[in-house]
Formats: structure tokens, C-alpha cells, sequence
């Protein structure tokens, strides 16, 4: 199944640095655990954490809810 949304400039670019700075915190997870870098792991952990919620929020900004969803009437 394929998605389509319309995003505005301002979104698509949030979204792209998003989708890039979370393959980056996931890059950077990697790193951390190979040197087993404890504060890395948690540093890399919380941006990955950040960069997922910005995804989620643009998309669900663009996509249709119902009632049942949690959306106001």
C-alpha cells in the first residue's frame, strides 16, 4: 500500500533533516556500541528518539483522523 501526502516546503524540509539526523543517530548508535560508550549509546538514543517524534508528528499532521481515533468532532 502506498501513502501520498502534500506536505507544505517548511515540512518537507523538517522531514528531511528528520529522516536524516535519525539514519545518523542510528549510525551513531552503532559506533557507541561497538565501543561500548555507554553515554554515547544514551546521547545517540535520545536524538534517534527525537528525530522519530518529528516524523511522527509531520505525518500524522497530514493524515486523515476520525473520531474513533481520538479526534475532536
Amino acid at each position: 500500500m502506498t501513502m501520498n501526502i502534500t506536505l507544505s516546503e517548511l515540512d518537507k524540509r523538517l522531514l528531511t533533516k528528520g529522516i536524516a539526523g535519525w539514519r545518523n543517530a542510528n549510525a551513531d548508535i552503532d559506533t557507541a556500541i561497538e565501543s561500548e560508550n555507554w553515554c554515547a549509546i544514551d546521547g545517540a538514543q535520545n536524538a534517534r528518539s527525537l528525530h522519530a517524534n518529528t516524523i511522527a508528528l509531520i505525518v500524522n499532521k497530514y493524515t486523515d483522523t476520525t473520531a474513533e481515533q481520538g479526534a475532536r468532532p
